[in-house]
Order: structure tokens, then C-alpha cells, then sequence
């Protein structure tokens, strides 16, 4: 038999060396940014509204990264991003401990490992999607702690998580929405969560929310919700499927998503029980099992409805993140294992060993983000002219990650001159140079730069840059997620 009380006591360590180790990993491989970490770059002076449609806290932690880490941009992107993973993996497990015991706690660290976002993507790219994760385990947490009586610092904490959901990303509303009917549809859960003390929650939530409703008042629409122009994407495989007017392939792929999302740990905590296993009852709460489980189900029903009724059309996996964050927890609780349970925690382990293993092979003999040779392309620019200017990239990270070789702007200072920077040897295309300012005129030649990647493919990348005079601002390039 399995000593959960044994593995319990050593889960803390074992994500604190876990943690650790994905970061020295992700140092060691690469010195530039990925897609989602370049998004930061230039945007970081503690605004309220940034021009990516999020929220702002990512956008600061990342502020507060750079200044622990001198202004090391991968540093501190790496660090603010893993850190959040560790903790993301020590709320699910004392979240389900609380509620289910020492083997609901182990379970839900092993069900984490068989969730692509969590295990896979997680480790090697996104920002405000783990943040909104962590948020919205943060919420059920405290959740547990009201449920143990914990007193007001319970309900201070229920309000410090959903103030960091709603300032890491909107789609957290989703999940807070559907997570507070579902506790209201409980009538235990309900007279201990919907009490006077809830004021303090209220009241934190209020206080953190108001600055940014009133900044994105005053700011375009675009501002805030154009990422959810993201949603209009087409997927040629559900295509056919589109019916004028409502979202059938929008609903099709949400269905998609969340089971890409969640299925895989689902189906092998079902295979895993042995044909011989008593199946034991479920672990810990009923009231908040039941609360878990509905806040998912009226979360994607409610997103099913906006993406049907608006005639949405893609639904990707990192906007399942809030409403899909409880999945772990939820498997602990509902499939509790064994026989069967030594099983698991091995395939789990292994997805663990695995995932970081994978990376790491990929990103030295295949993939090119991590990869290709910002810093040629840097050297090769304050070689020509070093005096200071402003990098722009025809892909938002490839600029990002050469001003942060130069140190120039946006990564820091300001100019006027600007250096446009696009791949390939051709002559820049017209969405390249809508990057530039309408009053741009070239102040040097077209330059090429070819140069190997930074692994053992063998392959090489060609750049080409050519550097501009302008007093205006650059339009808005930021992506990412």
C-alpha cells in the first residue's frame, strides 16, 4: 500500500526542486524571449491600460522581475512565469489535501502532470493564462479555508485572489461568475460563503477593480476587448460547419479545446483503476465537490452561449485556463485510487521527467523561437551605427528580443531613429513597414544578416534591417497571451 501520508510531507520539496530545476533549464537553453515574454518589452511602466487587451498585474510582476533581476529581461520573464507554476502546483495540491486528505493532495500533483497546458505549455511559453490559473485555484482555495473556519482572514483571502484574477486576465469573470452561482446553488457552501464578512472580499475586489474600470472607460474599446477578435478565426477543419448567424463551429471547438484540455487526465484516471479496484467512494467535501463541478459545467455553458449567440468561430485551449483550473482538484476528489494508484503516480512522474526532457531536445536540434540569432542580428546592427535607436520587428518578438540584445528602446531609454528589422533577404512588405511611423524615411542601407541558429540543427536564419528617422511613435505591436 502507498503512504500518503509520506509522499504529502515531501510534495512542498518536490515542487520547490521541480520549480527550480524547469528554470535553470529554461536559462540554460536559451538566452531570448518567447512570444509571450517578448509581449512585455516596453510595457512595463506600471500603467493601467497596456495595448495587449489584458489586464495590468502580468505587465507589473514582470516590472517587479526586472528590478529583483538588474533589468534582466529573460531573467526576469522566466522567473515571474515558473514561479507562478510552483505555485499554481502547491495551491492545487493543499487545496485537494484540505478538502480530500493527504491522497486527494498527492492525486491532484499527479492529475496536473497529465494536463497539456500545466505539464507542457506551461514550462516553455504563456504568462496571463497561468496567472489566471493560479487565480482561480487561489479562489477555491480560500474557499477551503472559509469551509474550515479560518475566520476573516479567509474572506480576505477570497478577495485578494479574485482581485488578481480580474487584474491578470478578463476571462477570469467566467469562472468568479460561475463559481459564486454554484456556491449560491449550495445551501451549505452559500450561508458560510454569502455571510457579513464577504463585505471584506467585496471590498478588496472593488478597490483593486475600480482603477482599471475607469482607465478602460476612457480608453478604446479595442483596448480592452480586442483580443476578442481572436475568437473570429476561422478553423478550416470546422468550417464547412458554419452556419450563418451562430457559432456551431465556435461551440464544436470549444468542445475540442476543453477536451484537449482536460480529457487526457480524465480518461487515464479512469483506465488507471485496476478491474479489480473496490472503486472508493470520493474523497473529502461533497458540498464543494459539487460547487467545483458546477462551476465548470455553468462556466463552459455560459461560454458556449457567447460563442454560439456572438458566431465565434475558434475557441483555443488557453481560454479554457479559468473555468478548466479546478480539472486536478476535481479528479482527486471524484476518482480516488487504490489499487491502481502506484500505476498512476508512475505514468504521472514520468510526464513530469518527460515534458521538461522533450523541451530541451527540441529546443537543441529542432525548434527555431528560442533559437534564432537575435544576437547576430544585434551585433550586427551596433556595428553599422551604434548610435541608440528604436527596434521594430515585422514579428513583435523578433524586435522585442533585439532591442533587449542592444539594450536599446523599448527595452530601455528613448530615440528617434528607428531600425526595422524583418526576416528573410527580400525587401520589407507593406504589413512590415506599417510597423514604422507615417513620417519614417530611410536613413541607411538595406543590410542582410544570415547567420546559425543557436542549437545543433545546422540551419541558418536570414535578417534584414534597415534603419529610419522619425519623430513619431511607433504604432502598437504587442501580441501574445
Amino acid at each position: 500500500m502507498i503512504d500518503w501520508t509520506y509522499l504529502a510531507r515531501r510534495v512542498p520539496v518536490a515542487i520547490l526542486c521541480y520549480t527550480a530545476g524547469v528554470i535553470a533549464l529554461r536559462l540554460a537553453l536559451s538566452p531570448f524571449l518567447d512570444i509571450d515574454e517578448a509581449q512585455f518589452v516596453g510595457s512595463v511602466d506600471f500603467a493601467w491600460i497596456y495595448g495587449n487587451s489584458h489586464p495590468p498585474l502580468y505587465n507589473w510582476l514582470v516590472r517587479l522581475g526586472l528590478t529583483l533581476t538588474g533589468w534582466n529581461w529573460v531573467a526576469a520573464t522566466v522567473l515571474v512565469r515558473l514561479c507562478l507554476l510552483g505555485l499554481y502546483h502547491w495551491l492545487s495540491f493543499d487545496t485537494a489535501r484540505r478538502l480530500g486528505g493527504d491522497r486527494a493532495g498527492v492525486l491532484a500533483l499527479a492529475a496536473s502532470a497529465l494536463l497539456p497546458q500545466i505539464v507542457w505549455m506551461s514550462i516553455q511559453t504563456t504568462a496571463h493564462t497561468l496567472l489566471v490559473i493560479v487565480a482561480s485555484i487561489g479562489v477555491i482555495h480560500a474557499l477551503t479555508l472559509i469551509r474550515s473556519g479560518r475566520g476573516y482572514s479567509a474572506y480576505v483571502w477570497l478577495g485578494v485572489w479574485a482581485a488578481i484574477g480580474g487584474l491578470a486576465k478578463y476571462n477570469f469573470f467566467i469562472f468568479l461568475f460561475s463559481f459564486l452561482i454554484a456556491c449560491a446553488l449550495n445551501l451549505n457552501i452559500r450561508r458560510q460563503v454569502f455571510r457579513k464578512p464577504a463585505w471584506i472580499s467585496l471590498a478588496i475586489f472593488v478597490v483593486a477593480m475600480c482603477p482599471i474600470v475607469v482607465a478602460s472607460l476612457n480608453a478604446p474599446l479595442a483596448a480592452t476587448a480586442g483580443r476578442m477578435a481572436k475568437l473570429n478565426h476561422p478553423i478550416p477543419m470546422l468550417q464547412p460547419l458554419d452556419l450563418p448567424w451562430f457559432g456551431v463551429d465556435g461551440v464544436l471547438s470549444l468542445v475540442i479545446s476543453a477536451f484537449l484540455w482536460s480529457g487526457p487526465a480524465l480518461l487515464i484516471f479512469l483506465i488507471g483503476r485496476r478491474k479489480d479496484d473496490p472503486k472508493p467512494a470520493p474523497d473529502g467535501d461533497a458540498d464543494v465537490r459539487k460547487v467545483l463541478f458546477r462551476t465548470i459545467v455553468i462556466g463552459l455553458t455560459a461560454f458556449g452561449l457567447i460563442v454560439f449567440f456572438a458566431d465565434y468561430h475558434s475557441v483555443a485551449e488557453r481560454y479554457m485556463a479559468p473555468i478548466l483550473a479546478p480539472t486536478a482538484i476535481l479528479l482527486a476528489l471524484y476518482f480516488p485510487q487504490k489499487y491502481g494508484a502506484r500505476n498512476l503516480l508512475v505514468i504521472s512522474a514520468g510526464f513530469y521527467l518527460l515534458a521538461p526532457t522533450a523541451f530541451a531536445i527540441v529546443m537543441l536540434f529542432g525548434a527555431e523561437r528560442l533559437s534564432t540569432p537575435f544576437d547576430a542580428v544585434a551585433g550586427a546592427i551596433r556595428a553599422q551605427n551604434s548610435t541608440p535607436a528604436r527596434i521594430a520587428g515585422d514579428r513583435q518578438d523578433d524586435g522585442a528580443n533585439v532591442a533587449v540584445q542592444l539594450n536599446w528602446p523599448p527595452a530601455s531609454g528613448s530615440a528617434d531613429d528607428i531600425v526595422l528589422v524583418w526576416r528573410g533577404d527580400d525587401a520589407p512588405n507593406e504589413d512590415t513597414l506599417e510597423r514604422l511611423p507615417a513620417d519614417a524615411v530611410a536613413a541607411g542601407p538595406v543590410t542582410k544578416v544570415v547567420s546559425p541558429l543557436r542549437n545543433f540543427s545546422g540551419r541558418t536564419r536570414t535578417f534584414s534591417f534597415q534603419r529610419y528617422s522619425s519623430h513619431s511613435p511607433l504604432p502598437d505591436q504587442n501580441t501574445g497571451g
